[in-house]
């Protein structure tokens, strides 16, 4: 359903007229909005810093490692993360590998590796996510991701997933709280805008809808998911719930009311926005037939009008991670033929971390 937009709009200086923004700058305000975010988030320094500690106790690899190139044959979801805060999310609920032929790794797995002809360089990290053998890897915001994911595409040869999980802002106040999350049915690709001499913004790309196993896995049971979390300001407990819809994707950071409410005439029904969902729909575009399928799956951590703060990433990233892995795990369907059950239910031990 159409999300109206926040009526707490401020007045700005409108950007110079025929402006192409196909850079990564950020359209920010010269002055916050003064609506403050709604409450102090779940999880702050000590959740930091229980993270960072676990993330210290893998098994550091070569490419090389017999153990790790055979599991790069049998990966087939990726996890795409694009800041820290979205990478020990998605890390907070990794379990040990194990290969088809029952070869387990103590450990969570991680390793770099370059790429022939090109100067970037990977970090993996390798384990077991909900039911699944996937591979966890930061890239760069917004367009500057490109290069990676599709060396990273290349390097997990038989990959049937791309699941980008992390934060976005929420389009308005009315529809979506922060923590909750957005699933993607649907991308506004809005990185080749212009602005015209009236200062509206303008998209040639249209909205391009997926309608694949993936999606139709995550997007047609988010009303069986609320997230529960304890808030720092009191004992109540704080519900995060999931929404399905359009989410506006684009090379540059939103942090302004009008430029967010102006975008989002592109596309009236948008959700929320993010900055790394229209490389992988472009990357799929241009693969015919394309091998793997992509969704986006982020919780909201700001508004996009001002108010941007960072005390929220963690919570949002981990209620996102919460959702997918729930949507992942051996009980809820599976997406394809895999390891059983049993396997799995043998292999995993419990040391996952939950949000609350």
């Amino acid at each position: 359903p159409a999300a109206p937009l926040a009526d707490s709009m401020t007045s700005h200086n409108p950007p110079p007229a025929a402006t192409p923004l196909t850079d990564s700058r950020p359209m920010t305000s010269p002055t916050p909005a003064a609506t403050p975010l709604e409450e102090k988030p779940a999880h702050g320094e000590e959740m930091l810093k229980k993270l960072l500690k676990r993330e210290e106790d893998v098994i550091v690899k070569g490419k090389g490692d017999e153990f790790v190139q055979q599991y790069c044959k049998e990966v087939k979801i990726i996890l795409q993360a694009a800041n820290d805060n979205e990478r020990l999310a998605n890390f907070s609920k990794l379990q040990p590998p194990f290969l088809n032929n029952g070869t387990k790794s103590a450990k969570i797995v991680r390793f770099k590796t370059g790429f022939p002809g090109q100067s970037i360089f990977g970090e993996y990290t390798l384990g077991i996510f909900g039911g699944y053998k996937a591979a966890l890897v930061q890239t760069e915001q917004g367009s500057d991701c490109r290069s990676l994911i599709e060396a990273t595409i290349g390097l997990f040869s038989n990959v049937s997933f791309i699941i980008g999980v992390g934060v976005a802002y929420g389009i308005s106040r009315d529809k979506t709280k922060l923590g909750d999350v957005l699933i993607s049915d649907k991308i506004a690709c809005l990185n080749n805008i212009k602005i015209d001499k009236s200062d509206s913004i303008h998209s040639p790309d249209p909205i391009q809808e997926v309608k694949d196993k993936l999606h139709a896995h995550f997007c047609t049971a988010s009303n069986r998911f609320i997230n529960k979390f304890a808030c720092t300001e009191d004992t109540s407990p704080r519900y995060s719930k999931a929404h399905v819809g359009c989410i506006i994707s684009g090379n540059f950071l939103v942090d302004n009311e009008e430029i967010k409410s102006r975008l989002s005439e592109n596309a009236r029904e948008a959700i929320g926005g993010e900055m790394e969902g229209h490389v992988l729909m472009e990357i799929m575009r241009k693969r015919n037939p394309c091998p793997f399928q992509a969704i986006i799956i982020k919780g909201v951590c700001d508004y996009g009008d001002g108010t941007k703060e960072k005390q929220w990433q963690l919570t949002a990233a981990l209620a996102a991670v919460e959702y997918t892995h729930l949507r992942l795990e051996p009980t809820d369907g599976n997406l394809f033929p895999t390891v059983p059950v049993a396997v799995i239910a043998d292999n995993i031990t419990a040391t996952s971390m939950t949000v609350s």
